[in-house]
């Protein structure tokens, strides 16, 4: 045929329109069914479509023929003549129940030439060897062709509707996208453009695509959307494809590189891994690692198969009851309960298995359970890695694909081992950093007085909390020391930073301030001898630091302050106040400073209250309303214990330790007065 499909369209067709409903009778005949069979709408709505036919047709022919498909019937008009019509059926869902057939129907009796081309455009659209797909506008799909749906691992009915990306993606997607565009608002086709792609139902499975787009236009020359011929060219582009995987494998591995890196909690990064590896690699992965690292002890360098292991993390992309049986196990457990677990401990060697189901493989399905989970699930290729780091094997990754996913090559190999290098880094530094944590904490706890003394001249009342996030250690450190002549001094400081070496520094200054205060220095000078000091100390190690001597015969104490927040006075009958007192720079910052005392007069049942930063300070609340806080809380007449318990539970600080010291002072004792 010489002339084009769209010649062939070019005669006045009758195009008649009928639904039918699930049980066969007509619920709409339009007014081109009613010109064309010569019935009235009120004649057969609600009538068995039969009565249209010139041969009835079995019972569920209608239900049985697929959709899109052309048929060629002899319909009966209302004269009791025939007409040989062309009928196209599609489905219409319903709202609940079964749905409803819409039939189209052209007359083709007097134009024997647009029956022959129908019947040749429906041939070639469907029976063609490559794609055929037809987008609207907004890049939509309209039609496509079983050729296509078989690319794409997609039937027709659920390609209808959706977005191209929702089909199809690629790391050129915005490109492609924009391309597309521009061939419908210019009109310039595209023809034999290779792309990359992989079906978004079938992630595992990339293609190299021939792509040809050309635009759609109505009698008016306006976009109607866009017509495709699609052909998959994987296998002679072999190189193209080896260039998409390798690609896609790095894009992974530096977005493994880049979530390893951010965060110091071991099971939160053993499950990123996992999310991550779902999304577009495989389907369930699992990570375990030896059951001392739990424990927070040192994983032995030598695994045995009776080594216990427990899971930390683990997903999959499509949750189901079988995937949970895989990913749910008992922890601890010991490793040979799976003989490939086993051996990767032990040998510190990646393993592929191939059809582990397979009863002559258990390599990871040691029950029956499981087995009949692995099975349903398809599972085809497993890849188990050591995850290694400084010499150490800490655990195993496990990586699974199911169903008609390419299976793991040694390529995969490389790659998950690489993978699981990283994953071992993070989270050996994750352990690192909590055993560090742990014996900061150890050790400031130790360092830091067990009780204070029970004294007639004041009362002395304490808290210590780390930081409420992680219990991490900081640089907090308070002491009471009990002076010749029933002098009592008292001090809280704070080292910068948090963890073993803060830990450490707090010791320093602890030691010092009892040996200063042990030969009789006033406050300044104790300050003034402790930054000479501390310029000695190992490291940066500035602090923070209130220093109160308590004379219970004068009734005052002589303060001095390095840097620290001021000290909260509560005098007998008076308004609390937050108590300005001489200061200086922080300990350990300027060589050869100085420092002044302030003398406060404090008669029997004044009280002092001495606390750390984190008490009044956060990233959220402001200094001075911390402080405003606790005056706040020094007006009420709590006991002492009270108090301090209600001061540090409303402190805003989540993210540094807090102290506070509260003295009530009573003065001495006059049965010790008689003794002097």
């Amino acid at each position: 045929m010489s002339r084009s499909f769209g010649a062939m369209f070019s005669g006045d067709l009758q195009v008649a329109t009928i639904v039918v409903d699930a049980d066969g009778r007509i619920s709409y005949f339009g007014t081109a069914a009613e010109q064309l069979t010569g019935f009235s709408r009120s004649d057969v709505v609600g009538r068995d479509i039969q009565m249209l036919l010139s041969q009835p047709a079995a019972a569920d022919e209608v239900d049985s023929k697929p959709s899109g498909r052309s048929e060629i019937h002899q319909i009966r008009r209302a004269d009791g003549s025939t007409r040989t019509v062309i009928t196209y059926r599609h489905p219409i869902p319903q709202p609940s129940g079964p749905p409803a057939t819409l039939l189209l129907g052209i007359d083709v009796a007097e134009s024997h030439e647009t029956e022959v081309g129908l019947g040749l455009l429906n041939a070639f659209f469907q029976q063609a060897a490559f794609g055929l797909v037809i987008l609207d506008t907004q890049l939509c799909y309209v039609a496509v062709n079983d050729a296509l749906a078989q690319i794409n691992h997609r039937p027709i009915t659920e390609h209808l509707g959706l977005h191209l990306r929702d089909v199809v993606d690629s790391a050129d997607m915005d490109a492609y996208e924009a391309l597309l565009q521009k061939v419908l608002e210019t009109g310039e086709p595209v023809v034999d453009l290779h792309i990359s792609t992989h079906p978004t139902a079938a992630p595992g499975h990339p293609h190299i695509l021939s792509v040809s787009w050309y635009r759609i236009v109505d009698a008016s020359d306006r976009p109607m959307g866009l017509c495709g011929t699609v052909m998959d060219v994987t296998d002679r582009e072999h190189t193209m494809l080896d260039a998409m995987r390798s690609r896609d494998r790095l894009n992974l591995l530096s977005e493994v590189g880049a979530r390893m890196g951010s965060t110091l909690d071991f099971r939160e990064t053993a499950q990123d891994l996992a999310d991550l590896l779902v999304r577009d690699y495989c389907d369930l992965v699992t990570v375990d690692v030896v059951h001392d690292i739990i424990a927070g002890e040192q994983p032995s360098d030598h695994l045995e198969e009776d080594t216990l292991v427990s899971r930390i993390g683990g997903a999959t992309r499509e949750p189901s009851p079988e995937a949970d049986q895989l990913l749910n196990v008992s922890n601890p457990r010991a490793a040979s309960e799976t003989s490939a677990f086993a051996q990767v401990l032990v040998t510190n060697q990646p393993q592929l298995i191939l059809n582990p189901p397979d009863a002559d493989n258990p390599a990871l399905v040691e029950t029956f359970e499981r087995k009949a989970a692995a099975d349903k699930l398809d599972m085809t290729s497993v890849i188990v890695a050591p995850l290694r780091a400084r010499e150490v094997t800490l655990g195993a990754l496990t990586c699974v694909r199911f169903g008609d996913r390419d299976p793991f090559d040694a390529d995969d190999i490389v790659l998950l081992k690489e993978i699981a290098s990283r994953a071992a880094l993070s989270i050996d530094n994750s352990r690192l950093y909590r055993d560090e944590k742990q014996a900061a904490l150890t050790l400031q706890l130790s360092l830091l007085p067990q009780r204070l003394p029970e004294l007639s001249e004041a009362e002395l009342t304490y808290r210590y909390q780390p930081n409420r996030i992680n219990l991490r250690a900081g640089g907090d450190w308070f002491d009471t020391i009990v002076l010749p002549g029933r002098r009592i001094a008292m001090v809280v400081g704070d080292v910068a930073g948090h963890g073993i070496h803060s830990a450490a520094a707090m010791g320093h200054y602890r030691t010092a301030v009892r040996s200063l205060a042990s030969i009789g220095l006033d406050p300044a000078m104790l300050l003034t001898r402790l930054n000479e000091l501390a310029m000695e100390f190992s490291g940066d190690v500035t602090a923070t630091c209130v220093y109160v001597l308590y004379d219970p015969v004068e009734h005052w104490c002589g303060i001095a302050s390095a840097g620290h927040p001021p000290p909260i006075l509560a005098r007998p009958d008076e308004v609390p106040e937050a108590r300005e007192v001489a200061g200086g720079p922080l300990l350990g910052a300027l060589p050869g400073a100085e420092y002044q005392s302030t003398s406060i007069a404090t008669p029997p049942g004044t009280r002092l209250l001495l606390y750390s930063d984190g008490v009044v300070e956060s990233r959220t609340s402001g200094f001075d309303e911390g402080i405003n806080q606790l005056v706040r809380h020094m007006r009420s007449h709590r006991p002492a214990g009270e108090l301090c318990d209600l001061m540090m539970a409303e402190s805003p600080s989540t993210e540094d330790d807090r102290t506070v010291l509260l003295a009530e002072f009573l003065g001495l004792n006059p049965r010790h007065r008689r003794g002097r």
